[in-house]
């Protein structure tokens, strides 16, 4: 269980980071090159130039490795064309293992439909089966191309679409809470960063709201979490109805408790945010408010943590 723990969390490294992940372009190349040498009669030439490329592989892994981080995220689009490029070489060497090689695009398209926006994922898969194209026409002769085409880049542009559809669901997923359809705690940290660097380098205003439902637990005791997810979901509807299209920003950021980030809003413009938070309150349900305005030099963190600390004193009063 350990192990398969320990590989779990190297697998999710490798995974969420492209700069890793784009290894396997030249670790698969090598292993391609490497299955079809043995009981294969290349001529020299074709030997040397897969050998070539298996070195090319080989020293590009390397440097990987040795660089890691310090190599740009702009490389990965350097590299990704250079892997169609060699990708193509290789299955224009020889018609004997040609599909072996041509296999090869459908791992481009899927890091590219994995790692890069839609549309520029897209103008990497259409160069990545124009060159196939090119392949066909000036390589060497290969029965039926249409159906060889077809048959990779079917199977690649699948792939693409199925790769588009689950990324978008996770990103969603992952910066959405279920129950209210708000932003979550995960979104919530990004923007608030975001917005204490904005009002600091544009020196504008920034408010926050820290708010928690009073009694909520009793809410679920006494009459079940059924009441209590329609409670929620009834008051992120009202908060998020009056909030301001474009600027204003909330989000559930714990059980019972939401958060509101106000841009251009000075300590008078909050408390009328907060006053109409309060008006949108069913009857017989009150809320905490914590109210803080960026001083001009504090982090995002401690912007949180003060309007935290006066939501938790307006609860204990």
């Amino acid at each position: 269980m350990r192990s398969q723990g320990y590989l779990r969390r190297h697998l999710d490294v490798v995974i969420h980071d492209p700069r890793k992940t784009i290894m396997i372009f030249p670790l698969a190349a090598v292993a391609a090159i490497l299955s079809v040498l043995p009981g294969s009669h290349w001529p020299h030439s074709y030997l040397v130039a897969l050998l070539s490329v298996a070195g090319v592989g080989v020293v590009a892994v390397c440097v990987r490795l040795a660089l890691g981080e310090r190599i740009p995220r702009w490389s990965l689009y350097v590299e990704t064309g250079v892997a169609i490029v060699l990708i193509s070489v290789l299955s224009a060497l020889g018609p004997r293992d040609h599909v072996n090689f041509a296999s090869l695009y459908i791992w481009v398209v899927l890091f590219v439909s994995l790692y890069f926006a839609p549309f520029v994922a897209v103008l990497y898969s259409a160069a990545a089966g124009a060159a196939y194209v090119v392949v066909l026409i000036v390589g060497p002769t290969v029965q039926r191309p249409v159906i060889a085409w077809l048959a990779t880049f079917a199977t690649a542009t699948v792939s693409c679409a199925i790769v588009l559809v689950l990324v978008d669901l996770l990103r969603t997923t992952a910066r959405e809470d279920p129950l209210t359809g708000l932003a979550n705690r995960r979104s919530w940290d990004e923007r608030i960063h975001e917005e204490v660097e904005r009002a600091r380098r544009d020196q504008r205003p920034l408010s926050l709201i820290v708010i928690d439902i009073d009694n909520f637990k009793v809410v679920n005791d006494h009459e079940g979490h059924h009441a209590g997810d329609r409670l929620l979901r009834h008051l992120a509807d009202g908060w998020q109805a009056i909030t301001r299209e474009g600027g204003d920003f909330i989000a559930r950021i714990g059980g019972d408790e939401f958060g509101l980030l106000a841009p251009d809003s000075n300590d008078t413009d909050i408390q009328r945010v907060v006053k109409r938070l309060r008006e949108v309150s069913p009857d017989g349900i009150s809320c905490s408010f914590g109210v803080a305005t960026w001083n001009g030099a504090e982090t995002a963190a401690d912007l949180f943590r003060r309007a935290d600390e006066m939501m938790y004193h307006v609860k204990r009063e």
